[in-house]
């Protein structure tokens, strides 16, 4: 595939913003206002990369980072990029014991941690056998900045013995570390580069662009957003350590943001605390994103109409990046979007053929987007088989390109032999006046192999009956479709993402409805 435009290393880039805009602000904190200029970002990566060398660092050597949102994370994912080293932002929400292991699995030659961290998790961090330093939330020296510190007395001129090219590993990602063993997704320098450029084109970032990010970083998606397509382009963000719905909006005003992260969970926290906020009041933006989980076409509506803030939908993977976008200057509502350049699409049915236009099949992808590979076990790395990567993702492309998802193939329920997509009857569901939120999956049925369960969230002040729900679901979903048991809930249980946790869905129904089908049987 012909590359959109030249490869350029992070190090080309520090290089060229530090000279052009150095006194504008790269990243800013949002909770405190502490900022690090293009000149500040120069100097401090200027200086992990000395101290690298200094131990003698090589190409594709990984050095692991624990932290959740801060400057130092941010200077330390650029830095160690820019040597030409790999770098992995490790995930600290997911359980020690997860933790544990994906640092075990990388071998990693460095450690770095927030000193802030858990104690099981600092132990973690001590106990690899190999240098680790703490360090605090600013990249400065300071008597609690113990690795900032060490490297302060380094050279803040370019580091000329950088390692690498564009074809050794930049990152890893962990795809899970919540339910199943984590994966870590591999990505070259250069597959970095071109996912970014694909975000950056997508959704129209510029150099005028004031990103708000509180996703953890540990994330790919904010990753591409935010922290390098802002670097791409000369533009900066503001990173939130969390999402706050009390101060979403002053964070918004405060840095005149221009281009909104957003995920559904976010988005109905703003639906569900109003805010007597307008479009008028925050002149600055241009729209929010929504991805990571599908919107319900409700809440979609409801927000763009209580805050007239444009909400523009992407979707992606960690094995490809951002692979699709609405166009933020006229989004559509239903759709994930257009492909994304540098990247090819296909939809395939079960013999590899290609589906025509409007027909279902399987989504895969191939094109400078792509990984390298899983890091499977310590040391040990999967190769990605060349060619088309199978994603997973059920769905087809419209007349006008736009690409719908409907389910994932490993999500599919086999009822008697029928496939069932969960995702059509949750998003049916949603489609209810009174439901907030829904999920769907399948669970073990003697008879049949899997039943369908559904778990529903009522709006706030809704009051809602299971037998409203089938009403509605009734003349909307074939008969074989028709769920076998329906749970009204509080909340949905999700993940550090904010995805649904299918497992705990389960457990819950394992708990409430299997355990009183069986009473009730016994009875």
């Amino acid at each position: 595939m012909k590359p959109s435009i030249p490869y350029q290393s992070i190090d080309e880039l520090i290089l060229r913003h530090a000279r052009e805009r150095g006194g504008k602000a790269y990243v800013i904190s949002a909770e405190t206002g502490a900022q690090m200029t293009y000149a500040q970002l120069d100097a401090v990566t200027n200086r992990i990369g000395h101290f690298l060398a200094s131990r003698g660092i090589k190409a594709n050597d990984r050095v692991s980072v624990l932290t959740d949102n801060c400057l130092s994370q941010v200077a330390l994912f650029q830095g160690v990029q820019r040597y030409g080293a790999t770098v992995i932002l490790v995930n600290c929400e997911v359980n020690a014991k997860n933790v544990e292991q994906i640092v075990y699995d990388l071998e990693p030659k460095i450690v770095l941690w927030h000193r802030d961290l858990a104690p099981e998790l600092q132990a973690i961090a001590k106990g690899q056998g190999v240098e680790n330093y703490r360090f605090g939330d600013l990249p400065e020296a300071g008597p609690e900045n113990e690795f900032f510190s060490l490297i302060a007395n380094l050279p803040a001129t370019h580091c000329d013995a950088i390692v690498g090219g564009s074809q050794d590993l930049a990152l890893i990602n962990y795809t899970s570390g919540t339910t199943s063993s984590p994966k870590g997704v591999c990505c070259t320098h250069e597959c970095y580069f071109y996912d970014t450029d694909s975000v950056v084109a997508g959704f129209e970032i510029g150099e005028n662009d004031r990103v708000l990010e509180y996703r953890a970083l540990t994330w790919c998606s904010p990753q591409l957003l935010s922290l390098t397509s802002t670097l791409q382009v000369g533009a900066s963000f503001a990173l939130a350590k969390r999402f706050s719905s009390s101060h979403f909006f002053d964070w918004i005003r405060k840095y005149g943001a221009t281009i909104l992260a957003g995920v559904p969970t976010a988005i109905t926290m703003l639906l569900e605390r109003p805010h007597e906020v307008t479009k008028a009041d925050l002149p600055t933006v241009r729209y929010m994103t929504t991805s990571s989980a599908p919107i319900a076409p409700e809440t979609y509506e409801a927000f763009q109409n209580r805050y007239g803030i444009t909400l523009v939908q992407g979707c992606g993977m960690s094995e490809a990046g951002f692979m699709f976008a609405n166009d933020p200057k006229a989004p559509r509502r239903g759709p994930v979007g257009k492909p994304l350049r540098n990247l090819m699409v296909r939809f395939v049915d079960h013999d590899g053929k290609d589906v025509p236009v409007g027909v279902e099949g399987e989504l895969m992808v191939d094109g400078l987007h792509m990984f390298s590979g899983y890091l499977v076990g310590r040391g040990k790395i999967q190769r990605k088989p060349a060619g088309w990567f199978l994603t997973g993702d059920l769905g087809y492309v419209d007349e006008d390109g736009y690409v719908f998802l409907t389910g994932r193939t490993k999500d599919l329920i086999i009822r008697g032999g029928v496939n069932i997509a969960p995702t059509e009857i949750s998003t049916i569901l949603c489609e209810h006046p009174g439901v907030l939120e829904a999920a769907t999956i399948g669970v073990p049925d003697r008879i049949y192999g899997e039943a369908v369960a559904c778990f529903v969230v009522p709006k706030p002040g809704q009051t809602l009956s299971i037998e409203a729900i089938v009403e509605h679901l009734k003349g909307r979903l074939s008969e074989f479709k028709m769920p076998q048991s329906i749970s009204l809930m509080k909340d949905l249980p999700k993940s550090d993402r904010g995805k649904v946790s299918k497992s705990d869905l389960l457990a819950y129904w394992r708990q409430r409805v299997q355990r009183q089908e069986t009473v009730a049987g016994a009875g």
